[in-house]
């Protein structure tokens, strides 16, 4: 009887595991999926916003500082310049400077004809040593009253104008020596040696080049902006390397045809790159501001009153009127419309739409 039991309870043991087991693979699958389900939406959903959003690259507006610059040509010239002539007519009887050489002060350049004039000189001189004489004599007498105070002022005066005659030929003299008015460079010579010239005949040029002035004119609503000290920036056409200068003067009214203010600078020249007669392109800042702003170029949208940008704010496309300033190849000013932390889109502009959620890619 009981060995009969043993194969029936087997038997309801192994159909209880087989319809656990059922039980386990049909319900189990469902619990995984029911808690499952909500993180595959979310995720979904999340990639969703991502794919949305519009990328671009961001500039953060930070403080600048900004030159308001004028731009005009100018004229350089010497800082001393003079043709040099001589103040008599006479031979000219020797060349001492060579053409195109720097001179210092005072150096002998020409030598004019002067045998009449030191002949001259020579027979004065004797009189003036007779003259000496006489006088010393005649002072003597006068002590002792062998002569009178008329007759003794007589030969004093003579002996007086004897040297100033004298005085007269060493001037004279003088001017058949051309020499250097101050150091410069002298130019090409325009006679030879043996040739007459007169006060009208140029005989060199001589150059101070050792500063030049930059002669230049600005609008006269700038003209209030002009001080004497003010740093200029210029070119030529002869160098591409920027020179700089100070102003030092300027005219104290405007050109009334031009309406335009004259201004004079000064330029250090010990290179001696810069030539007198040549052109210059100033730059010419008027004022300046630490705090300015500058975007870059690529950020501006053209519209029908001016430009406009897209800021971001809050993650989205924001659009903004702008009123512009100075502009340069990459930057341009901003004066209006943007404020110092502000966030700038410069990429994806075509995409771009206020309210347009947006990710920044990269910052500029």
């Amino acid at each position: 009887m009981e060995s009969q039991q043993s194969p029936i309870r087997t038997t309801s043991l192994m159909i209880g595991i087989i319809v656990l087991t059922v039980a386990f693979f049909v319900f189990t699958p469902k619990l995984f999926s029911n808690k499952a389900e909500p993180i595959k939406k979310q995720t979904v959903s999340s990639a969703l916003a991502d794919d949305q959003r519009i990328v671009a690259d961001i500039f953060v507006v930070k403080p600048e500082t900004i030159a308001d610059e004028l731009q005009t040509t100018g004229t350089i010239a010497a800082n001393q310049e003079v043709d040099l002539v001589s103040e008599v007519a006479r031979k000219l009887t020797r060349i001492y400077a060579r053409e195109g050489s720097y001179v210092n002060q005072g150096t002998l350049l020409f030598k004019l004809d002067d045998a009449d004039l030191l002949a001259k000189k020579k027979k004065i001189a004797l009189q003036e040593k007779l003259a000496r004489i006489d006088e010393k004599r005649f002072r003597e007498l006068l002590a002792t009253e062998a002569v009178n105070q008329q007759e003794y002022d007589q030969i004093l005066t003579n002996l007086n104008v004897l040297q100033a005659e004298l005085a007269m030929l060493d001037v004279d003299l003088a001017k058949t020596e051309i020499r250097a008015p101050f150091s410069g460079k002298l130019g090409l010579n325009k006679v030879d040696v043996g040739a007459y010239v007169t006060p009208s005949t140029v005989l060199t040029s001589l150059d101070d080049v050792s500063r030049v002035e930059v002669a230049f004119t600005i609008p006269e609503k700038y003209a209030s902006s002009v001080r004497i000290g003010q740093l200029i920036q210029f070119t030529t056409e002869n160098s591409s390397q920027p020179f700089h200068g100070k102003v030092v003067a300027t005219e104290p009214k405007t050109d009334l045809n031009t309406r335009s203010l004259l201004v004079k600078a000064i330029s250090e020249n010990k290179s001696g790159k810069l030539m007198p007669g040549s052109s210059a392109k100033i730059t010419f800042t008027l004022h300046t501001t630490n705090d300015g702003i500058l975007i870059p170029t690529q950020a501006l949208i053209p519209n029908a009153k001016g430009y406009s940008l897209f800021a971001l704010k809050n993650g989205k496309a924001d659009l903004r009127e702008l009123k512009t300033g100075s502009r340069t190849k990459g930057t341009v000013q901003i004066l209006e419309g943007l404020s110092l932390g502000d966030t700038v889109l410069t990429t994806n502009m075509l995409r771009l739409e206020p309210g347009v959620a947006v990710r920044a890619a990269s910052l500029n």
